[in-house]
């Protein structure tokens, strides 16, 4: 179920759209997401990532959180999901190379395809990546912002 608040619905899976009588769903998709990580370290791990890699794809949000799903190991410690864009996390470069992979591996494994002209790698920063992450709350919870590749 969606909650309404102010013009705008957010969504179970923490989509943020704007409220559209237009629109059979009600809502109208955003640059916006609420990350709130079942996984209490997921959100410490992404605070204290140093390297960060935009994996822009050509599917949808409900895809990928599909893919997301399925793949036992791939999990909320290392990445997550905007629009159609999924943002790997990660303290080391050895280990990010092994979850890129892990995730790269996911997208052939369902026939889903990566945009490379939607992508950046190994970025100091999430902003480097197009991604800005807000604390919202209690440290508990990120507002995920796509703000597209950076320079576009």
């Amino acid at each position: 179920m969606a909650v309404r608040s102010g013009g705008f619905l957010i969504g179970e899976d923490g989509t943020v759209g704007r409220s559209s009588g237009s629109n059979p769903s009600g809502a109208v998709e955003t640059n916006v997401a609420v990350w709130a990580p079942a996984l209490p370290t997921a959100f410490e791990k992404a605070r204290d990532a140093t390297i960060f890699t935009r994996l822009g794809t050509r599917h949808s949000h409900k895809e990928l959180e599909a893919a997301l799903e399925a793949t036992p190991d791939i999990d909320q410690t290392f990445c997550l999901s905007v629009n159609h864009v999924i943002l790997v996390f990660s303290a080391s470069h050895d280990e990010h190379t092994m979850q890129c992979r892990k995730v790269l591996q996911m997208l052939q494994d369902r026939s889903m395809r990566a945009d490379i002209n939607d992508c950046v790698f190994d970025s100091a920063k999430s902003t480097g990546a197009g991604i800005r992450l807000e604390p919202i709350g209690d440290h508990k919870a990120y507002l995920v912002i796509n703000e597209g590749v950076p320079g576009r």
